[in-house]
């Protein structure tokens, strides 16, 4: 059961947004302003977080997003921007952000394919377990964990399931990208998204240092 931190000055969306994640099996907090949702968010940290971008006070919801993702504890955090601000307003900051955008007025289906989008490009959904791996493209490697189906034990046919998953990018927390020619670390980041079709090779991290041994 999934923790959903609503951001939201109106209450009455609030409400529904609430009552929506509700009927889908969800768990919800809600905070009208930055300090409120930050004191949830380190108090009860939540599974992912609904955030509008005028809060209470005039407070931006881009201030809350940009202090989450500095935060190596929630950096990660599957996050939604639901805004009445125009698309070319939001969407290439949500990108960089690493957020799914979504505009006011809403469906309940849109609301609900945002959120579970969110928390699956983080790699949080139920039923997948972290592989701490090494991807080769070209002239990079990248060493750091990506998600892969619970079920699916061997690493070649889980690996076989996230290339066959429509998804363009793929998710990959504690990234650490090398330079093939030198070994020299160009990248440290808590999270990345790189172009599955520029993965040339994957390994576990043990098959590869059995490789190198």
């Amino acid at each position: 059961m999934l923790k959903v931190l609503i951001v939201e000055d109106d209450r009455n969306v609030a409400s529904l947004v609430r009552h929506l994640l509700e009927e889908e099996g969800f768990v919800s907090s809600f905070s009208v302003d930055i300090e409120g949702a930050w004191g949830s968010l380190t108090g009860e940290p939540p599974d992912a977080a609904i955030i509008d971008l005028g809060l209470l006070g005039g407070e931006s919801g881009w201030d809350l997003i940009e202090r989450i993702r500095k935060d190596e504890k929630f950096s990660t955090l599957p996050v939604v921007i639901l805004t009445a601000s125009p698309p070319d307003q939001v969407t290439d900051r949500a990108h960089e952000l690493h957020c799914e955008y979504l505009g006011k007025p809403f469906s309940a289906p849109a609301l609900l394919d945002r959120l579970q989008l969110a928390v699956r490009a983080a790699g949080r959904a139920p039923g997948q377990r972290s592989e701490q791996v090494v991807l080769m493209m070209g002239q990079y490697r990248v060493e750091g964990s990506v998600h892969v189906p619970v079920e699916l034990t061997r690493f070649s046919d889980a690996w076989e399931a996230v290339v066959r998953d429509p998804r363009e990018f793929l998710p990959v927390t504690d990234a650490k990208l090398f330079s093939v020619a030198d070994g020299q670390m160009l990248v440290n980041a808590a999270f990345v998204q790189i172009r599955k079709k520029d993965v040339t090779a994957a390994f576990t991290a043990d098959a590869s240092r059995a490789l190198e041994a």
